[in-house]
């Protein structure tokens, strides 16, 4: 169940990279593809480590989550999945209507991180 969903996210995030690439490019879909090609779970956690703090951001929307400074990863690593799973250097550069999929997609991105969490502490407690 847990490699599932983990298989259900990425596939979300790497659709959504490939939608934004006429905008953004193919550089975050193409290193988003070599991450999860050596740690699957790499981005279902890095994305829940930012998202989780700010999960009520995410429910209702709040633009803040893109472009505050204290929306930032808050770890030390500045690598290109945290780029990716934040999407704040992404989120300016989109129109109205890529804005309002993006909020689909990461609502939809931390649904399947919360249950991620639920089969993983269920699956630790057996």
């Amino acid at each position: 169940m847990c490699s599932k969903i983990v298989s259900q996210f990425n596939e979300v995030l790497e659709s959504f990279l490939d939608q934004l690439s006429p905008t953004i490019g193919t550089k975050y879909a193409n290193k988003f593809r070599f991450y999860v090609s050596m740690d699957t779970t790499m981005a279902i956690e890095k994305f829940l480590v930012h998202a989780i703090p700010l999960r009520e951001k995410i429910i209702n929307r709040d633009e803040t989550y893109f472009t505050s400074p204290e929306c930032s990863d808050k770890a030390t690593d500045n690598n290109t999945i945290s780029e990716i799973v934040q999407m704040q250097s992404i989120y300016g550069k989109l129109n109205k209507e890529s804005k309002k999929n993006l909020w689909d997609i990461f609502q939809a991105l931390l649904l399947l991180g919360e249950e991620y969490i639920k089969v993983t502490r269920l699956r630790n407690l057996q």
